[in-house]
């Protein structure tokens, strides 16, 4: 009663400190004022993340709230009384006293309560609302199970869901643009299907996310008001992934991160339920192959239980032999595929791969489900109730006693017709029965209730000629597999042709002769159309005309017969084409013979664009697909390693075939292999490129700049890429004597800033006083350090002088130097230079200037 008068009081808190909140949707003018962007973090930091929270709240604060952008934060550390709600601003933060908020609220509150989480939502929507709305869930995270750890509590997806949807309902907010989590393993279907209601796009990583997490510095200034959703999912993981890619920061772990479109999950899941009922029903005969495919299918860092779900799918359509769950199998891949805006990964050398990650994990135990799962919106799916069984042995009673499935001649002389006929003992009740052909494809089915042991004569006609195959299942009342018959060897024959006209395809001639596949061409190319027609049947096809429309002019090409599985060819030539629009082409083909099969497949056609001779535009991404390192060359001399980065040039529009030159303008003295002009012939092309700096750059993050010319001379993209020169360490001293001065010479051989440390070690009775012993050193940078005050007890002693670097205790130098009486000194001058480069301590701190943390 008490927590329910405190909820109605705060409501009138809130209405009368924001009485306009709830209105903002409906007053066009006011919404015109509001900013685009409002990106809302909810950063649950009292836990080992709470050095992060810091971290992230500076990346932010290099972007900070803008006319165009609101960052908000609500953040909690390990210390007690350290909770505190900022907006974020350029270079600073805004503090709003957390009684504000809620008048309940202390300095320390519950990250893991979900009413934090609703509080926190409707004061950031309404003190800093947007058109559109980002809310990240940042802290660890644990899949469905939990996230936002807060000591002993913590959210679980279904708190997320009911708080967002108390706080759309307190504000009358529409759905929010973007959910993302800034936490480990929550790129989980069940994740997304349970918030879908709640945000248009959802993101997660299927795999650990390293401790830096995301990388805000980079993602916030790219928020304007052009930006799609798309646009938005794309930055969203790419910014993140490319960031550890290359080695702009420093992970111990591989990456994943993908978007969803919460439009496209209730198909998704439509998908997944044919998919999970399917493997449910087929469990007693073939729980092994679905054993062996869960094992084989993406699993990510130490959690056995969540796996790829495209992996999965693509697992089970190659081993198991049921043609229902291979369908079921391949809907769901292509489901996937349709709900996943964006998706990329990146392994890290020596790690667990996720080369087959896809976006979404799904939860797959072994030994049955866990508390909790029922609650969530999938909790009592088909999918749950298949991995209960999986958990079970499930025992059947039925088998085929008697079975024969044979082609057969129904009346034509020809064995052009599958008969099935038998017999079974046990409580079936229903059979199933599918004919494919060579390709995998459907082209019979038969179900039919069973009774009294009996297989009746059951008769399957397909509509072509050729080899099949045949599966029949036999079922029990709860719908489990009982037996499954297999039969590869069908062949059926109609005696009859079979034409078959396939769709022109369009070349062009390289510098060696061959033919190149295009899709479009330009204005003044040559091209050549070639077509082909393909007797599919058992009988030769006589006298067939091929009668194709050229975009308006009639050709017609003879042939006096096809035999069966052959093909003929048809060309057309176009020579320096003077035209430039849309361009068709239609193909029909007809024969004498009498009756002919399947006449859906004796016509085709074919568009393509003839484009003028105007720019080509392009859309260039790279990837690096390794981090610079160390190495020795073959003169055993140290330098850097060749950074290979994937060129990816998409068409930002549509445009015909072309040959790009690319340049990349880098550095001064660094190398890179030259790429030739490359054919650009469909929508997307990726090129390998290789790049090294020079021994002597300065650590650091460099952009390497490409720029593209297409094939008309005209400037077609431009794209970057980012190459994080690593820093290695090292140091050379000298000491010298002259003018009875002692000066030692000190020198940061290594190619980033270090400190330095400056040490004696005299002889007994000889004083040298340093006038400095610490220093800071830029990269490649000397000091020159004084030794004042010199007295001696004999005319010549030992000084041994040792440099060391402060954070690298490996990385030291020494020089020992005969010190003269002044007196003696003045006469001749003593130098003694050494160099200690501790080559191998330098190889092995190659990576310590990206790493903020390891955990």
């Amino acid at each position: 009663m008490y927590r329910a008068l405190t909820y109605a009081i705060g409501m009138l808190i809130v209405i009368s400190v924001f009485p306009s909140y709830a209105l903002i949707g409906n007053v066009e003018s006011e919404e015109d004022e509001l900013p685009e962007w409002g990106f809302y973090v909810y950063m649950a930091g009292d836990n080992t993340l709470y050095q992060e929270v810091t971290d992230d709240l500076n990346e932010m604060k290099m972007v900070g709230s803008n006319d165009n952008l609101e960052i908000v934060a609500l953040t909690d550390q390990l210390l007690g009384n350290d909770s505190h709600a900022y907006r974020v601003i350029k270079h600073g933060l805004e503090e709003t006293p957390l009684s504000d908020i809620n008048s309940t609220w202390e300095n320390e509150i519950d990250m893991g309560d979900g009413e934090t989480l609703k509080d926190f939502m409707v004061w950031a929507a309404s003190e800093y609302p947007a058109k559109r709305k980002i809310l990240v869930i940042w802290n660890h995270g644990s899949g469905w199970k939990k996230v936002a750890e807060d000591r002993d509590s913590h959210l679980t997806v279904p708190e997320i869901r009911e708080s967002i949807e108390e706080y759309r309902e307190i504000t009358g907010d529409p759905p929010l643009t973007l959910i993302g989590f800034d936490a480990c393993l929550m790129g989980m279907f069940e994740i997304a299907y349970e918030l879908k209601e709640h945000a248009e796009m959802i993101h997660g990583s299927e795999a650990y996310e390293p401790l830096e997490g995301w990388t805000y510095n980079h993602l916030l200034y790219k928020l304007d008001e052009d930006m799609t959703n798309s646009e938005l999912a794309y930055h969203v993981v790419n910014d993140y992934v490319e960031s550890y890619r290359n080695g702009s920061v420093y992970t111990s772990y591989s990456v994943t991160a993908a978007v969803v479109d919460t439009n496209k999950l209730d198909n998704l899941n439509d998908k997944l339920e044919n998919f999970s009922s399917t493997l449910n029903s087929i469990l007693p005969l073939y729980k092994d192959q679905i054993s062996y495919s869960r094992d084989e299918t993406q699993r990510y860092d130490q959690n056995p239980d969540y796996r790829d779900l495209y992996d999965l799918a693509v697992n089970v359509e190659n081993r198991i032999p049921v043609y229902d769950a291979r369908m079921y199998a391949v809907n769901l891949r292509n489901a996937i595929e349709d709900a996943v805006i964006s998706e990329d990964h990146w392994q890290k050398p020596g790690k667990l791969p996720v080369d087959r990650a896809h976006g979404l994990t799904i939860y797959f135990p072994t030994e049955g489900i866990e508390e909790g799962y029922s609650d969530l919106s999938n909790g009592n799916s088909e999918w749950a109730d298949f991995i209960e069984n999986f958990a079970i042995e499930i025992n059947t009673d039925s088998q085929f006693t008697t079975l024969n499935s044979t082609s057969v001649d129904t009346g034509t002389g020809y064995n052009d017709s599958v008969m099935i006929v038998g017999s079974y003992e046990g409580n079936a009740s229903k059979i199933k029965i599918r004919l494919m052909n060579t390709e995998g494809n459907l082209t019979n089915a038969h179900e039919s209730n069973l009774e009294n042991g009996i297989i009746p004569e059951i008769y399957l006609q397909p509509t072509k000629s050729g080899n099949y195959t045949l599966e029949i299942g036999i079922y029990g009342d709860e719908g489990f597999l009982h037996d499954h018959h297999i039969n590869e060897n069908l062949f059926i024959d109609l005696h009859l042709p079979d034409l078959a006209v396939n769709s022109p395809k369009i070349f062009i001639e390289n510098d060696m002769g061959g033919l190149i596949e295009i899709q479009n061409v330009e204005k003044n190319d040559s091209f050549l159309i070639q077509g082909s027609i393909h007797n599919l049947g058992t009988v030769k096809a006589e006298n067939v005309t091929v009668v194709v429309n050229d975009n308006g002019n009639e050709l017609n090409f003879e042939f006096s017969e096809i035999e069966p599985g052959q093909s003929k060819n048809w060309n057309i030539s176009k020579e320096n084409i003077d035209y430039y629009g849309e361009y068709t082409i239609n193909v029909i083909a007809f024969s004498e013979d009498e009756f002919e099969i399947d006449g859906t497949n004796n016509l085709t056609s074919r568009t393509f664009y003839v484009f003028d001779n105007v720019k080509h535009q392009y859309d260039v991404d790279s990837k690096n697909k390794n981090l610079l390192e160390m190495e020795t060359s073959n003169s055993g001399e140290y330098e850097f390693s060749w950074l290979e980065t994937s060129i990816i040039i998409d068409n930002s529009k549509s445009q015909s075939w072309d040959l790009i030159d690319l340049e990349v303008d880098v550095p001064e003295g660094w190398d890179y292999e030259k790429t030739e002009s490359f054919l650009h012939t469909s929508d997307r092309t990726e090129i390998e490129l290789k790049i090294r700096p020079i021994l002597e750059t300065k650590s650091g993050e460099y952009k390497v700049v490409i720029n593209l010319t297409d094939r008309n001379g005209f400037e077609a993209g431009h794209g970057e890429i980012t190459v994080n020169v690593p820093q290695y360490y090292g140091v050379s001293i000298y000491a010298e004597q002259k003018d009875g001065e002692v000066s030692i010479g000190i020198t940061n051989t290594g190619n980033g800033n270090d400190y330095f440390k400056l040490t004696k070690d005299l002889d007994e009775g000889l004083t040298i006083y340093l006038t400095e012993t610490y220093f800071e050193l830029e990269a490649f940078e000397t000091i020159v350090v004084k030794g004042a005050g010199i007295e001696t007890s004999m005319q010549t002693q030992k000084a041994k002088f040792k440099v060391q670097s402060v954070g690298n205790e490996n990385i030291t130098a020494e020089v020992l130097l005969d010190v003269s009486s002044p007196q003696v000194h003045n006469e001749e001058s003593n130098w003694i230079i050494s160099i200690v480069l501790a080559l191998s301590a330098m190889v092995a701190m190659t990576y310590f200037i990206y790493q903020r943390r390891i955990q």
